[in-house]
């Protein structure tokens, strides 16, 4: 079951990328996004992946900067955001300053020469609007930390991958090996998901065979990510902490959400952001700037024990 908490994407703002105090209050570090309701949402166990609202003008922003004439069309980034405060400096926004290392990396910009939208030359380190953006989505998925991880786990992994030349074949349906995963579609065509949680054998049916493992009424569940929509997906280590049957103790992917890359029927670029909450089994990092790839088993992650 998926929970919708978002406008679509025909409804976001056609403007140029919005100011900065308008994504995020600098001084209380107050989210914008509907994040707790989305945090309450998911621990029910029917419900595998909601659309987060509240976000529309950060993803544009992102959308802005990211697809546009200066950003590269090839690249494949994966970082670490740091989502609490430094214990030696409470003052210091470590989650801006690290969200500020991937837009250089994506962007190849000098953030102590971008131009201020305010004018105020002393706020340009912590007011850039795409910087911003990224540090509200950084900030938001790790609140998202539920059961044993709240509290605990206070950080995530942004990835940022562009193919200009996506057409992926036959993408195989897989569930992620981390307990939560946020998604956006920047450009392109978006994921395909099941909005409920699949029993073995219909797990097994659609690794198999693909959409054609779908039986009866099972097809109206599969779901395509619009574009600019921001989802998060469980994954197979997602624990909210309540009692489980001994079927969802034995079956990891219970509540987990099943989905795959968009199958590339047209060539055409592509560019997503996820994030992974970062529990400490899963420190991978990469920049890769320029190799250019046709993705065609769809954009994938690299192999790991938590990551698939």
């Amino acid at each position: 079951m998926v929970l919708s908490l978002s406008t679509t994407a025909s409804t976001i703002r056609k403007t140029s990328a919005v100011s900065s105090s308008e994504l995020l209050d600098t001084t209380t570090n107050k989210l914008s996004g509907n994040w707790p309701n989305a945090k309450q949402s998911l621990r029910d166990p029917s419900c595998c992946v909601v659309s987060v609202s509240g976000l529309d003008d950060h993803i544009f922003t992102i959308q802005q900067y990211f697809c546009g004439d200066d950003a590269p069309s090839d690249l494949d980034l994966r970082m670490r955001v740091r989502c609490s405060s430094d214990s030696d400096n409470i003052n210091q926004n470590v989650a801006y300053e690290d969200c500020s290392k991937i837009y250089n990396s994506v962007m190849g910009k000098d953030m102590n020469n971008f131009d201020s939208y305010n004018g105020d030359k002393a706020s340009q380190s912590n007011n850039h609007p795409c910087v911003l953006a990224l540090e509200e989505l950084a900030r938001g998925v790790a609140s998202l930390a539920d059961g044993p991880l709240e509290g605990k786990v206070k950080d995530v992994h942004m990835r940022v991958v562009c193919a200009s030349n996506y057409q992926a074949i036959d993408p195989m349906f897989h569930t992620d090996k981390c307990p939560l995963r946020g998604y956006v579609t920047l450009t392109g065509p978006g994921t395909e998901y099941m909005d409920e949680a699949c029993q073995p054998w219909e797990y097994a049916a659609l690794r198999t065979l693909g959409v054609d493992g779908l039986s009866g009424g099972k097809s109206n569940s599969l779901k395509t990510a619009k574009e600019l929509e921001f989802i998060v997906m469980k994954g197979d280590h997602y624990d909210a902490g309540k009692p489980q049957s001994i079927t969802s103790k034995l079956w990891s992917r219970s509540s987990a959400c099943v989905h795959r890359s968009p199958p590339g029927e047209v060539k055409g670029k592509r560019m997503i952001l996820s994030l992974d909450l970062a529990d400490g089994k899963d420190d991978q990092e990469w920049f890769e700037i320029s190799r250019k790839r046709e993705w065609r088993s769809g954009m994938t992650q690299r192999k790991s024990h938590l990551v698939s």
